[in-house]
């Protein structure tokens, strides 16, 4: 079953750099297909750990959110009649990352996994600059429910804004973990490259404060100082081709996630105790279709509206409490995650949750580094 188990983690890296390219439609319900071999990878660990007798919980908060988070959601089920499939597919995905965080796979060698991560990961990168220069424009889009985007990088996940996290993570785990050479500095030059040209100014704000964090961390201020002057650099000399998603002054998205955070207080409001259950907030907003509807631009504002006072505080606690064990580069995961979590729904994204759980398996097979 170990097998099994490490034979699904690669593959999920040869599907991951095609995002949401990959959907299918099963009963009704479309979700990108990673989500299947999530859930079998958590499964196929739980068995592993199991057979091993080596099931023995990481985190206690993790674990006792969810049953919380059930909790919630069959108590909405059940009182406001809603569509049973969808909600209990996309919370048993949730669920599966949060197992494999309680439950680490720390038997996945550690031979090949970072040219795994590498090699994924960079691909996203080429396919983001091939979408940037040969597909700017992605408008139209807007009918098959997606935000439209024009002139902006957005990759093959279709949004900028996770596009770009995901790529400033990849340059995380390139200055951690790669030895200093000419490849090193290609990785890392394109794939900065590719962020700017996202126009994501959560993602600058992220690339900012976590440099002034190492910075401090590693006591090389001339770090934090020459990542400040490259983002003024890349701010003034950005183009600025035509489209409101270019404009780095734009006031619309900034009123726009006003709006949205008001939404969210409204909405926790109607349940703060135990929540309205998650992946339930699309039978609760105007526009239920929208693919980027199922969460608030926040992620902690999505786990509070979802699952309740309780869930939120065993959820942060969880998460804080692994910071507090980690490592200098899962903190700076952490980090950037979370900043970037209060301007999108980031700590809920299937490719980000994916990424620090193979971040932690990374981890956890050297014996170098402590976790």
């Amino acid at each position: 079953m170990a097998f099994a188990t490490t034979i699904v983690f690669y593959l999920i890296f040869l599907i991951f750099p095609f995002g949401q390219l990959l959907r299918i439609n099963l009963f009704g319900t479309e979700f990108p297909i990673i989500d299947i071999f999530i859930v079998l990878f958590s499964f196929f660990n739980i068995i592993t750990q199991i057979k091993n007798d080596n099931l023995k919980p990481k985190n206690k908060y993790l674990l006792m959110f969810i049953p919380i988070a059930l909790a919630s959601l069959l108590i909405n089920l059940y009182f406001h009649h809603l569509p049973l499939l969808k909600s209990f597919f996309y919370f048993t995905r949730l669920i599966s990352f949060l197992l494999l965080i309680i439950f680490p796979p720390t038997y996945i060698p550690h031979k090949n996994l970072q040219k795994y991560l590498i090699i994924s990961l960079f691909s996203c990168v080429i396919f983001g600059l091939i979408q940037y220069f040969f597909w700017p424009d992605l408008t139209y889009f807007n009918s098959q429910n997606w935000d439209p985007h024009l002139n902006r990088l957005v990759g093959s996940f279709l949004d900028p804004t996770f596009t770009a996290l995901i790529y400033l993570l990849f340059l995380i785990f390139i200055f951690f973990n790669y030895p200093k050479s000419h490849i090193k500095n290609i990785l890392i030059s394109l794939t900065y490259f590719a962020l700017a040209l996202t126009y994501s100014r959560s993602t600058y704000l992220a690339l900012f404060i976590i440099s002034f964090f190492v910075s401090s961390k590693l006591r090389r201020p001339n770090l934090f100082i020459f990542t400040t002057i490259l983002l003024i650099l890349t701010i003034t000399f950005l183009p600025k081709p035509y489209g409101e998603g270019t404009k780095l002054d734009r006031t619309s998205s900034i009123y726009a996630k006003v709006q949205n955070y008001k939404q969210a207080f409204n909405t926790i409001k109607q349940s703060p105790v135990i929540g309205l259950g998650y992946n339930t907030l699309p039978h609760f907003k105007d526009t239920p279709t929208n693919h980027s509807n199922s969460g608030f631009d926040n992620s902690f504002l999505t786990i509070f509206a979802t699952t309740g006072i309780l869930g939120f505080i065993l959820f942060t606690k969880g998460f804080f409490y692994l910071y507090r064990q980690s490592s200098i580069f899962i903190q700076t995961i952490l980090l950037a995650t979370t900043i970037h979590s209060f301007f999108a729904n980031s700590f809920l994204y299937v490719w980000i949750l994916f990424l620090l759980i193979s971040f932690l398996i990374y981890f956890q097979s050297t014996k170098d580094h402590k976790l």
